[in-house]
């Protein structure tokens, strides 16, 4: 699967779900309605090496970490 299909996933199959992006990462937070001020992490995807992280070589084409 590539990250957009696993966003949709989500956003279709979990109710209560919501996207956000930040700090270069995309990702699916469960938020009824807004309730919440932002919501509680489920999944994240980050798809580029940031300033601190540099471990998991991003860089490369067609690879991006989903952490859940």
């Amino acid at each position: 699967m590539k990250p957009d299909e696993i966003l949709s996933y989500c956003l279709e199959n979990f109710k209560g779900t919501v996207f956000t992006e930040s700090w270069g990462e995309r990702g699916i937070f469960y938020n009824p309605d807004y309730t919440l001020k932002r919501g509680i992490y489920v999944l994240t995807i980050k798809e580029k090496d940031g300033k601190n992280d540099k471990a998991s070589d991003l860089n490369r084409e067609n690879t991006f970490r989903v952490n859940l």
